[in-house]
């Protein structure tokens, strides 16, 4: 016999999204609950480049403290083409006054939200190994399977934080696409300590690579390329360390590689009569500007305002649920179409792309208020000034 529980709120998805939403509601007083597959963290083969709208978001729901710890707040954010002195770029972050860039380890984050989930009262029903839905007049019901018996969630709002390849989102019906950059790749892996606490990125003829800080243990190293000069992945990775000194001993502890194709998802609708999705289940991002975890947890005041009102009113239809999307379109919008931009640059082979982009890093070395101006904008959980978008396009 299934175990019946009627939380105000389920949540499909334990992840960055689920957890942050799962703590927000449940300090607002909200009965929450969330399904989830795993019984811990994935391994790691990435960092989090949580840009200040993202911590603002922690710090909120009390967690940046103790995530501040566990990963590494970031100091400067570095560009240049490898081999050309005169196009290194290099913006002190700490100096903007915009709030905290912060590097960590995902699976460390996770385990700070979890615990932060917990002490609020959220239940985790982790270790799912399946589940089916029924809508029943104005509730859904979940029956979610166990490993030590079937529970049975009955729920006014469903709330899909599952992931740009979410279940949740088929199983509503709501349409989805997809991008990627034609032919591109990224190799990914986690290794030891950089000098510094900062991002870096280093661009070539065949594409480019990257580091960031993760905290006095880590870091991530990534190199972007043709999927053609992949095929042997540690090697491809380590092809960064020849364009950048800086990170050459951290690749020295990198256990495990992944190749990823990167691409983004677009959702024209995310909402539906009693359920609403978030995070990478509405607007899946291209991981070139580190801008998807921040996103996901911008997502998450705004999301709270729209559910209090939601359950407070009993209407939780699709026409109300649709404010959050409202009030969320033109951020996320601005966020996918800057990433899209530059993962076209990284690794396209078409004639006078990379110098172009060279160029373009030059015209930015001569404007360093334009580049410092980009960064404050794009670091607000608003749209950069068209007049500072014009003027980044005419690079």
């Amino acid at each position: 016999m299934s175990a019946k529980e009627k939380p105000d709120v389920t949540i499909v998805g334990g992840g960055l999204a689920g957890l942050a939403t799962g703590i927000a509601l449940a300090d607002s007083g909200f009965d929450t609950a969330i399904v989830e597959a795993r019984r811990k963290p994935a391994s790691d083969v990435f960092g989090f480049l949580l840009w200040p709208p993202g911590t603002r978001t922690l710090r909120w729901l009390g967690a940046l403290p103790e995530a501040a710890k566990a990963g590494s707040e970031l100091e400067s954010l570095t560009w240049f083409v490898s081999g050309k002195k005169d196009t290194w770029l290099s913006v002190r972050l700490d100096e903007l006054g915009c709030g905290t860039f912060l590097g960590i380890l995902p699976s460390r984050l996770e385990e700070i939200l979890r615990d932060t989930a917990l002490r609020a009262g959220v239940r985790i029903l982790d270790s799912v190994e399946d589940w089916s839905l029924v809508r029943e007049r104005a509730s859904w019901t979940l029956r979610a399977e166990r490993a030590d018996g079937p529970v049975e969630l009955r729920t006014p709002l469903l709330i899909g934080a599952d992931g740009a390849n979410s279940r949740l989102r088929e199983e509503l019906g709501l349409a989805s696409s997809r991008w990627q950059p034609s032919g591109q790749v990224i190799v990914t892996g986690v290794g030891g300590p950089l000098p510094s606490r900062e991002s870096r990125q280093a661009l070539s003829s065949t594409g480019s690579g990257g580091c960031v800080s993760l905290g006095e243990e880590h870091s991530w190293l990534y190199t972007v390329a043709h999927e053609s000069e992949a095929t042997d992945p540690e090697r491809t990775l380590r092809h960064y360390a020849s364009l950048d000194p800086e990170p050459a001993a951290a690749f020295e502890q990198v256990r495990r590689t992944a190749v990823v194709r990167p691409w983004n998802i677009t959702v024209p609708r995310w909402s539906t009569d009693g359920a609403l999705l978030m995070g990478d289940a509405a607007h899946g991002m291209l991981p070139h500007f580190g801008l998807g975890g921040s996103l996901t947890l911008e997502d998450v005041p705004i999301l709270r305002e729209v559910v209090e009102e939601a359950l407070r009113t009993g209407d939780t239809c699709a026409a109300r649920l649709s404010a959050f999307q409202q009030r969320r379109r033109a951020r996320v919008a601005y966020a996918q179409r800057t990433s899209n931009q530059w993962a076209r640059l990284l690794s396209n082979r078409a004639p006078g792309i990379q110098t172009a982009r060279d160029l373009a890093v030059r015209r930015l070395v001569k404007d360093m208020s334009l580049v410092e101006r980009f960064y404050r904008e794009l670091a607000s959980p608003s749209v950069p000034a068209l007049s500072t978008r014009m003027r980044m396009l005419l690079l």
